[in-house]
């Protein structure tokens, strides 16, 4: 009987050939894509870096190879410019939801840059690859080269935004604080409020001076402990109305139950219209006294309704 503490020989070698095999079907696989790749560039007239391979090979090699190629040939029928790599994705039915992990669209990511004067001035909250785009393109935007440095920052964007969703890497957010006051406030508002920053993060930013302002940016549930000044204490009511007013001191109110904006108030008549208003009013009581002490047979009385005009006249034949 074969020990079983000993080692197989034939396990060895049945464990060896299968490493070796999955390695020869990545490898495979890699080059396969590599191969479409080349294909796709030259049907756009792109030249294709080994690098800029690497990363659409990286990128999309969760892919199954059917959906890849139909989504490649989609492409050559569809496209007018060489596909990104979420165009791919998407051509072929797979994507990596942008809203889940947070991060902005290349054309979104470049809109929140601060650019021309404000390069300075503006505070921005962004992510470490919006970080790495920006330093690449920063050089071109002191010189003034708005175009360039927009090509550059969504080229190596694209680039890093690959690399971290392939790698799976969850989003970090930073603050790059400038100088102007009232857009920084703003800003880290927009970001607590959107959950990319925390309170306390934002307010290593702001001077204790306008922390109070910053207060008031924010709903009253996050602003709690931030506003200045002597507070009331209501008194804990019981049941619905007690969840209610909880909910007013935090802010939450669903809209469907906040009380409704009354109407404004009619304008005030001018003395014109209120001497019609009299006019009319006197007829009708002309009208009424005379329809109670009731008048001969031979005798018909006719009102003209509320005519602005000229007042209600009482006719006898």
């Amino acid at each position: 009987m074969q020990d079983s503490t000993k080692p197989n020989s034939a396990n060895l070698i049945t464990l060896r050939q299968t490493r070796e095999q999955k390695q020869s079907c990545e490898d495979n696989c890699t080059d396969w894509l590599v191969d479409e790749l080349t294909v796709l560039g030259e049907a756009f007239g792109e030249l294709l870096t080994a690098e800029r391979q690497a990363i659409y090979a990286r990128a999309l090699s969760d892919i199954p190879k059917d959906q890849l190629h139909r989504a490649i040939l989609a492409a050559v029928k569809e496209l007018k410019w060489f596909p990104k790599v979420a165009e791919l994705r998407e051509l072929a039915g797979v994507s990596y939801g942008i809203a889940v992990d947070g991060r902005p669209g290349p054309e979104e990511a470049w809109a929140r840059m601060p650019k021309g004067e404000r390069i300075e001035d503006d505070t921005v909250i962004w992510c470490e690859e919006e970080r790495a785009a920006y330093d690449a393109c920063r050089s071109l935007l002191l010189n003034g080269d708005l175009i360039g440095a927009r090509m550059a920052f969504k080229e190596r964007y694209e680039r890093e935004l690959a690399e971290a969703r392939s790698e799976g890497k969850r989003v970090c957010w930073s603050i790059s604080a400038g100088y102007d006051m009232e857009q920084r406030l703003s800003a880290l508002a927009s970001a607590v409020q959107d959950k990319r920053i925390s309170l306390k993060g934002a307010l290593d930013f702001i001077p204790g001076d306008r922390q109070s302002d910053f207060a008031h940016m924010l709903p009253a549930g996050q602003a709690k402990g931030l506003l200045r000044g002597h507070a009331e204490v209501l008194p804990e009511l019981p049941g619905l109305p007690g969840i209610l007013a909880r909910m007013r001191m935090e802010g939450t109110v669903p809209e469907d139950l906040k009380p409704s904006t009354p109407s404004r108030p009619s304008p005030p008549l001018t003395e014109g219209e209120l001497q019609k208003r009299r006019q009319e009013l006197r007829a009708q009581k002309e009208f009424i006294e005379h329809s109670r002490n009731g008048t001969s047979s031979g005798t018909t009385q006719s009102y003209s309704g509320s005519s602005r005009s000229s007042p209600a006249k009482i006719t006898s034949s």
